[in-house]
């Protein structure tokens, strides 16, 4: 766990200050009744310290006079040093790892995350009153203080965190919005406040002694209160979501008139009409990344990361090799997919001996294609399946696809400018089934993107940390590679640490079954094993 993973949360830019005033002054009358349940909240805040007191040293205290959010980000660093550092601490005991430094770790990235998320939602509501800021802050300051400090971070809050922040990244697509109208204003506001009652809830909670919270447990489960706050979050969003959809409704509208009226001048009239097609492909695009990457979402800055992290774990090793690409080059099998001029498919899998790491010795094959690819300019979707130094779960089939959509997506965003096709895969994406575990509908989107006679690669890494069985997503990649019109190169790199056949998940049978459905010529393996 590097200390890079704490996501940073910025002060609020000066003309970003000034813009989501015009948010609110465009519609003065209304700003007292849209922002009355969050000076409600304000109210209240008195009492809620008094109850959460006694859990607070005089310095933390003081600390929560001047909370703002260079202050928490400071306060999160420091938390997060702290528990990395009882992790090294314990570096030759993994169990205790995960008792002592891990799961403080998590809590820290997961708050982090949830942090950056609401802090959109806090920007807009300083536009309004900047006091608002502090309010959100500091509560926050005292939930991470309690949790942390007091050690009573536990697995349901962990969730509750990860799902808060999805819905509040939702407030990312209000970038774009200039139209501010009173029931905007409203559902924000609630959802400010909303966001400030969990983060008490939260709090209340892990101030109980041991034995109340027991109890508690049994008559009245704090489960029960915080799921009301984080569905009535849920449809405070949702309806954040429809009434952008109806101003964006009125902004398409008016954009098509533009067009429309574009059109009829006689001088730089295509140049002008481009420009305001990519500029709404762009907006679609943003809301389609919202929907398929809950995070912000860098490629370049995931693989350089990687890379580094990769890097640092295999190059001190004594007496052990690192992996050497000269050597991959030279092997026939790969020569023979690189080479072949049909979709073809390989596997790369095979033992890393280095026991102080979970990376794999074979990851800088993929870093070195992907690096291949970029110089050619051959158009390439790259996921990382495992991206940090201890993972505790596999990755979702879905959140794999999910990446190779949107970066899909990034190269051919003239798909968008029919308003149909593009209503069309944002609801398939919405819709429930995109997480279903047969995978239709993600690979239903695949196969419409992958239509025409392109050559396209495919490159993962570590699919051994892909959750459940591999035949659940190698089998629909190979009616993939039949059905489609694309050229499909598709590279595989799995560990076999732990597994009893050198493919690592991929056993006999399922290789048995991929080389019949697609034969030699168009399935490979090589199993390469550090020494």
């Amino acid at each position: 766990m590097s200390k890079g993973d704490v996501i940073g949360v910025s002060p609020p830019a000066h003309s970003t200050t000034e813009r989501w005033g015009q948010f609110w002054a465009q519609n003065k009358k209304t700003i007292s009744s849209s922002c009355e349940p969050a000076e409600l909240v304000r109210l209240s805040e008195a009492n809620f310290r008094g109850k959460v007191n006694k859990e607070l040293t005089a310095e933390e205290q003081n600390f929560l006079k001047e909370a703002g959010v260079e202050q928490l980000q400071k306060l999160l660093q420091d938390c997060l040093d702290s528990a990395d550092g009882k992790r090294i601490e314990h570096e030759q005991n993994r169990s205790l790892i995960g008792r002592v430094g891990r799961r403080t770790v998590r809590f820290i990235n997961n708050f982090s995350g949830f942090l950056q998320a609401y802090s959109g939602i806090v920007e807009v509501m300083n536009g309004a009153d900047d006091q608002y800021g502090g309010l959100a802050y500091s509560t926050l300051s005292i939930l991470l203080i309690v949790a942390v400090n007091k050690q009573r971070n536990e697995q349901q809050i962990d969730a509750t965190l990860l799902t808060l922040q999805r819905e509040f990244s939702r407030m990312k697509i209000l970038e774009e919005v200039h139209h501010s109208t009173p029931t905007m204003q409203t559902y924000i506001a609630e959802a400010y406040r909303l966001g400030i009652e969990f983060a008490r809830e939260a709090t209340l909670y892990y101030s109980r002694k041991t034995y109340r919270r027991i109890l508690d447990a049994v008559t009245k489960p704090p489960k029960l209160a915080i799921d009301k706050k984080t569905a009535a979050i849920t449809e405070a969003m949702t309806q954040i979501e429809k009434e952008r959809d109806t101003l964006d409704s009125k902004r398409l509208y008016k954009v098509q008139c533009d067009i429309d009226k574009l059109r009829g001048d006689v001088s730089g009239v295509d140049d002008k009409i481009e420009a305001v097609h990519i500029q709404h492909e762009r907006r679609l695009l943003a809301i389609l990344k919202a929907k398929l990457l809950p995070n912000d979402y860098d490629l370049g800055r995931v693989i350089n990361e990687y890379r580094i992290m990769v890097n640092n774990a295999f190059r001190t090793l004594p007496r052990i090799s690192p992996f050497n690409v000269d050597r991959l080059l030279q092997e026939d099998t790969f020569k023979h997919w690189e080479t072949n001029g049909r979709s073809c498919m390989m596997l790369l899998s095979g033992k890393t001996a280095a026991t102080r790491t979970d990376f794999s010795w074979l990851t800088p094959a993929t870093m070195y294609l992907a690096d291949q690819c970029r110089e050619k300019s051959q158009l390439t979707a790259i996921h990382y399946c495992h991206d940090e130094a201890f993972m505790e779960e596999d990755v979702p089939a879905q959140n794999v696809l999910s990446s190779i959509i949107y970066q899909l997506l990034e190269t051919r965003m003239t798909i968008l400018r029919d308003q149909s096709r593009y209503q069309a895969l944002s609801d398939r994406i919405s819709d429930a089934a995109w997480r279903a575990p047969d995978l239709k509908a993600p690979f239903a989107v695949l196969h419409e993107l992958l239509n025409d006679k392109r050559k396209v690669y495919i490159l993962l890494d570590r699919v051994d940390r892909i959750k459940g069985r591999p035949e659940r997503w190698l089998q629909p990649f190979v009616k993939l590679m039949k059905e489609s019109n694309c050229r499909l190169k598709i590279f595989l790199v799995a560990s076999s640490n732990g597994f009893e056949v050198p493919e690592g998940k991929v056993d006999s049978d399922l290789l048995e079954t991929l080389r019949y459905e697609l034969g030699e010529e168009q399935f490979m393996t090589l199993v390469l094993d550090q020494k």
